[in-house]
């Protein structure tokens, strides 16, 4: 299983996102993630339909087992909060990200709630909410395999949870595709009010290159100014 899962670790595949969720189709998956109607294709087929020089994510898109996936790998959109939250919403999703500047993160959200994220290495801290499932697999598998690229044990990892193995055969060959132009709604920068009565609001300092907020740092006793 390991030698299907090596392609990730190869610099032609720079970067990518996979995503795995349970009891999808991949049409409703493509949907929220702003995709079009799918259309069967080849690898081959989807780059020539929707160049490199087209702006956003080609969704490539399969079930295994009782799974639903998509791979992206340009430009891709599902590692995004609102994205994955809402895809995981009454189910679980499990996720790999590969980036072109080396970042590797592994997660599992349940039901909008991140359980697992970490970065795939030897003595990982999980940072969701737990519990765990991804990250003893990948311990156990790095202990016993302690020269395994960390993306291709984590991989094996979620390949066992979700049942399945993807290799370049499947993901090259036909497949579900379509294109998204999702882009992320930036959250709006949040109004602060001052409780009334506070007088005219006197700013900050900097004393010696360090800043100072005349209203929380006045000596004990000393009577705010007005």
């Amino acid at each position: 299983m390991d030698t299907d899962w090596a392609w990730a670790a190869q610099s032609y595949y720079p970067g990518f996102c996979l995503t795995f969720v349970r009891e999808r189709d991949p049409a409703a998956v493509a949907n929220m993630l702003g995709g079009g109607p799918l259309e069967t294709m080849t690898a081959a087929e989807a780059d020539m339909a929707f160049p490199l020089s087209l702006r956003g994510s080609l969704l490539r898109c399969g079930t295994v087992t009782s799974w639903a996936y998509c791979y992206e790998d340009r430009a891709p959109v599902a590692f995004q909060p609102s994205l994955y939250q809402r895809l995981s919403e009454g189910t679980e999703l499990v996720q790999v990200i590969k980036s072109g500047d080396g970042m590797r993160i592994a997660r599992r959200v349940v039901n909008g709630q991140q359980t697992e994220q970490f970065e795939p290495r030897q003595g990982a801290d999980n940072r969701g909410s737990g519990p765990a499932i991804l990250l003893p697999h990948l311990e156990h598998l790095l202990t016993a395999n302690p020269n395994m690229s960390m993306l291709v044990a984590v991989l094996q990892a979620v390949g066992r949870h979700v049942g399945a193995v993807l290799t370049r055969d499947v993901l090259d060959g036909p497949l579900a595709t379509t294109f998204s132009t999702h882009t992320e709604t930036a959250r709006p920068a949040p109004v602060t009010t001052r409780p009334p009565g506070l007088g005219r609001h006197l700013g900050g300092f900097t004393i010696a290159g360090q800043p100072l907020n005349r209203r929380n740092n006045m000596d004990d006793g000393q009577q705010q100014p007005g």
